[in-house]
């Protein structure tokens, strides 16, 4: 079986973790931008850089094709944080980078708000699509919020990768018609969970959210795939949440 990781933290990721991911399945992982509490654009442009070049290598030299999202995530939003906007399109047109993510609000403050709604722009205007993360606390009013932006921009709700879709905000998201990510972890959402709710978590694809910051486990969506083949699911609704989605969104179909 061919799996996508459609959200992982590859600088984070340790050379066990990969191989582990590639031995289990993982085809193609999506490696999403984060730099806590950077200061400066450059650093940015460094990181963007670092994923779809020299961690690309690595990835590929052990069987998993790595693709890129790049943007400003919001517990690392530098003073020049206008410089990362506007070379956004620049990095958006290299062919690994297919999306701008991690991006989101952690405290809904004016700042968060300006810097979510350049990048909405951006992802219209390119686009492409957008990883958007929740945080822990008000999910279900910050999924309001990141809608409502998003429909003020314009943006298509296909376009809208909601991270971290748990029970309390996955109809939110059908509803809309964004596409559920669905952190496959302890805190967020176990395979036992996703079985029992499998008509609501469907339209979703599978992520570890792997990051060294806390516990975390690099071949949850392996296991998840595992656990829904051993429960008897549909093949195609397995398919679809652990490849064929991810494939859609983010145009690496092969």
């Amino acid at each position: 079986m061919k799996l996508i990781d459609s959200h992982i933290h590859v600088t984070m990721l340790p050379y066990d973790g990969l191989k582990a991911m590639a031995e289990g399945g993982i085809v193609k992982a999506v490696s999403c931008a984060v730099l806590v509490g950077a200061k400066h654009a450059e650093s940015y442009f460094d990181h963007f850089r670092q994923n779809y070049n020299f961690y690309r290598q690595w990835a590929g030299k052990e069987g998993v094709e790595l693709y890129t999202a790049v943007g400003v995530h919001p517990a690392g939003i530098p003073d020049d944080w206008t410089k990362v906007i506007d070379k956004l399109p620049e990095f958006l047109a290299e062919p690994s980078v297919v999306a701008l993510g991690e991006v989101g609000m952690n405290n809904d403050n004016q700042l968060e708000r300006d810097v979510l709604k350049a990048q909405m722009e951006v992802a219209k205007a390119c686009n492409k699509p957008l990883i958007i993360h929740t945080p822990n606390q008000n999910r279900q009013a910050f999924v309001d919020l990141y809608f409502e932006m998003a429909q003020k921009v314009g943006i298509s709700p296909q376009l809208l990768v909601i991270d971290h879709a748990m029970l309390d905000i996955i109809d939110q998201i059908n509803e809309f018609g964004a596409v559920p990510g669905i952190t496959i972890r302890k805190q967020h959402v176990l395979p036992e969970e996703l079985l029992e709710n499998l008509d609501r978590y469907a339209s979703g694809m599978l992520n570890c959210d792997y990051s060294n910051i806390f516990q975390n486990d690099p071949t949850g969506v392996i296991k998840a795939a595992k656990y829904l083949q051993e429960q008897n699911v549909d093949p195609q609704i397995i398919e679809n949440l652990t490849y064929k989605k991810a494939a859609q969104v983010f145009n690496i179909e092969d």
